[in-house]
């Protein structure tokens, strides 16, 4: 029997829910170790939603570091249904469908072509060796965790040559004791603006690596032969490809598909209106169980108007028809996360 759902409207109050992404799990050895993050479960559906923001959700459900290739297009349109298996698992399905690859690394995980992942591990198997020639008290104070941001538009040369001067400030205190000379920076970075960007805390070397790295280049630690307390920094491209990696281990991937809630696939709704954009939401939200949540800063960006008359007439349609039918009018994308049910502006 189908249940329509009727025209009838009732107000909800909406929460909206920035995904921020890039939180540091954990301390890593430096034999060969892989985050902890990559063993969480997740348990989520995404509909269409662009490569970028997944990304950034994986990130903040698992508190890890996923870092998507500047190569990669980020606007790419993605469906993924993840029941419970492994972030590992996820990211390898991600992979196979975005035709990528995971580079694995001491405090991150990477998305990137084919071919980079084993020049990121090579250089970040090279970093944590070349550390570990340091003077003990030299590792110790490099081994300091701090957080790192930085504005829209920061360049990455300055950005990579005001780490290296440590500037002390109560968030980001100097690394006391410590000269790091440079050796060629930053003519080997190339012109370029960044987003702004918030990442939680890492070491020194791995926030110049998270940096560097974006652009097929590594930096090489080394102690002065004229004073202990004096640090060579030079950067060098990565280290040969390896060619494409192979996936880890063998486990069921995650599902291309989302998955049905329960009696969702035996329900058909009908709906005929002509209402605010922001107003239907809301009633059929309450109709399917969800709590909306609209990403107010993308409407912004895309000067869309949220209470925008969506006129609609609809038949016998499943719920994810019905809410591609809704968001369609505006260019909007949706996804469902648990319970709530995100909006968002495609970019």
């Amino acid at each position: 029997m189908t249940r329509p759902v009727t025209d009838t409207f009732h107000i909800i109050q909406l929460s909206v829910a920035l995904c921020m992404g890039l939180v540091v799990s954990g301390t890593a050895t430096p034999a060969r170790s892989q985050p902890a993050f990559l063993d969480r479960s997740v348990q989520a559906t995404f509909q269409r939603i662009p490569l970028a923001r997944l990304v950034s959700k994986l990130s903040s459900m698992s508190d890890g570091i996923i870092v998507l290739d500047r190569q990669i297009d980020p606007t790419q349109y993605m469906t993924l249904a993840c029941q419970g298996e492994s972030l590992r698992t996820v990211l390898w399905r991600l992979a196979d469908e975005t035709k990528t690859e995971i580079a694995v690394l001491e405090s991150s995980v990477w998305i990137t072509p084919f071919g980079k992942a084993s020049q990121l591990e090579q250089a970040d198997r090279k970093r944590q060796k070349a550390l570990q020639q340091l003077t003990m008290t030299t590792q110790k104070q490099l081994s300091t965790k701090r957080p790192l941001q930085w504005p829209a538009g920061q360049q990455p040369a300055t950005l990579i040559m005001d780490l290296l001067a440590q500037p002390a400030t109560p968030v980001q205190p100097a690394i006391a004791g410590l000269t790091i000379t440079t050796n060629g920076l930053p003519q080997g970075i190339p012109h370029d603006h960044l987003a702004a960007q918030t990442i939680p805390r890492l070491t020194l070397p791995e926030q110049l690596d998270l940096i560097t790295m974006q652009y097929d280049q590594q930096l090489l630690w080394g102690q002065s032969s004229e004073s202990p307390s004096t640090l060579v920094v030079t950067p060098a491209p990565l280290p040969p490809s390896s060619g494409t990696k192979k996936r880890e281990t063998k486990q069921k991937p995650a599902s291309t598909r989302p998955p049905q809630n329960k009696g969702s696939d035996r329900e058909r709704y009908t709906l005929r209106v002509a209402a605010p954009f922001e107003e239907l939401l809301r009633a059929v939200s309450q109709r399917l169980n969800l709590e909306p949540s609209i990403d107010t800063e993308s409407f912004k960006a895309r000067s869309i108007n949220a209470q925008e008359i969506i006129r609609l007439e609809i038949k016998d349609a499943n719920r994810d028809q019905l809410l591609d039918a809704i968001v369609k009018p505006l260019g909007l994308t949706w996804s469902i996360d648990d319970k709530t049910l995100y909006i968002t502006a495609s970019d």
